[in-house]
């Protein structure tokens, strides 16, 4: 309903003013956009408070979608699934060492091995030479390269199990204390965030720089072969285990640090996606000014002030646009343009990983080249 007033005396200029007592009450926004109210009456929209109120819901697929938990849901799976391959790991291993059963050796486990398989990533990038021993690490880093150029950081948000527990543990503590995760002043902040992005290029370039020789020499060793086994049972030694706890308690006061200022793969993908083809569009003149998406961003991206959010702390959770009470003011858009559901995003993430493994698979680019026997006396080596 739109009211008209007569000729009024000039006001000073006012934004988004909204009047309501809650659910099922009336609300008035007032958005006055010029200097006198006879313009702002054009402006003047009384609406239900319940427009507002409740979050919205796309379709029947966001609904279900939602009260599931879609990153409960998506990272939980990926997180389970990281664990059932790491037993699957250690009892290969088992095997090797001649006290369990056969089992398949998990080829997804080389992802334990970002170093390892980003220098293999660059030798193949310089030569065209595919790492034969654990080239699945190389498809996983495609795999999130691709992702981080569609779909913001989709490989930190959706997908990476360290990331899932680190802001698991940054939601223990929210719940636990009753308050928000410690935040580091500004300055502060951005200090440690270029710190990250620090770390991403001094180990790409020193990665890049191994030669050609070195590269192939360090592939065919026996260490390389079952470094992601011996990284597993480093976990369990006590003293990581205790590194482990206290990392866990500084997650729980102080948020997801791991995440935000120190993971260097996290700074590349980031960089990546701030080029990314679907990114979350604010619309100004939709937008309420309630900050319910800023306050629903775990990245604390101030979603509410930005009009296309590009920032490379977004990794694409659309906790804000989920969170976002006004329709039409906070959608995921492709190229900027077509708008789609929120709920798209994560099913996309997925489509597109298991898109880059079907091929992988078809192209002969996923499994080992090393028969299971070699396996097996590389890890019967002592001291290895």
């Amino acid at each position: 309903m739109m009211v008209a007033l007569a000729a009024m005396p000039s006001i000073p200029r006012m934004r988004g003013l909204t009047l309501g007592r809650g659910s099922g009450r009336t609300s008035i926004r007032v958005a006055v956009r010029s200097g006198s109210l006879r313009d702002a009456a054009r402006s003047l929209t009384i609406r239900k408070a319940d427009q507002y109120m409740a979050p919205r819901q796309d379709d029947a697929i966001g609904r279900t979608f939602g009260k599931i938990g879609p990153r409960l849901l998506v990272r939980g799976g990926f997180l389970a699934y990281f664990i059932f391959i790491s037993i699957r790991l250690l009892q290969f291993r088992a095997w090797a060492l001649g006290t369990g059963d056969f089992v398949p050796r998990p080829e997804a486990v080389a992802g334990l091995l970002p170093i390892g398989s980003y220098m293999s990533f660059f030798l193949w990038l310089k030569t065209g030479f595919f790492d034969p021993v654990l080239p699945a690490g190389i498809v996983i880093i495609i795999g999130a390269l691709v992702t981080s150029l569609l779909f913001k950081r989709g490989f930190c948000g959706w997908i990476c199990p360290v990331g899932t527990v680190w802001e698991g543990a940054a939601w223990l503590g929210r719940k636990v204390l009753g308050r928000d995760n410690f935040r580091f002043p500004r300055w502060f902040d951005l200090a440690l965030r270029a710190l990250r992005y620090a770390l991403a290029a001094a180990l790409m370039v020193w990665l890049a720089k191994v030669s050609v020789a070195e590269a192939m020499s360090f592939q065919q060793t026996p260490y390389y072969a079952t470094v992601d086994a011996k990284m597993l049972l480093l976990f369990a030694a006590p003293v990581y285990l205790a590194v482990i706890a206290l990392a866990f308690v500084s997650m729980m006061l102080l948020g997801n640090v791991w995440c935000r200022y120190l993971c260097p793969l996290g700074g590349l993908y980031g960089a990546c996606g701030v080029a990314s083809a679907c990114t979350v569009v604010r619309d100004a003149e939709k937008c309420i000014d309630c900050g319910k998406c800023a306050k629903a961003c775990h990245a604390a991206v101030p979603v509410d002030t930005l009009k296309s959010v590009r920032a490379p702390e977004c990794d694409g959770c659309q906790d804000c646009v989920r969170a976002c009470p006004a329709e039409g003011a906070l959608t995921s858009r492709v190229f900027g343009r077509f708008t789609f559901p929120w709920w798209v995003w994560p099913l996309a993430v997925v489509a597109v990983w298991l898109l880059v493994y079907g091929i992988a698979v078809g192209t002969g680019h996923w499994h080992s080249q090393l028969p299971i026997e070699v396996f097996g006396q590389f890890m019967r080596i002592p001291g290895l």
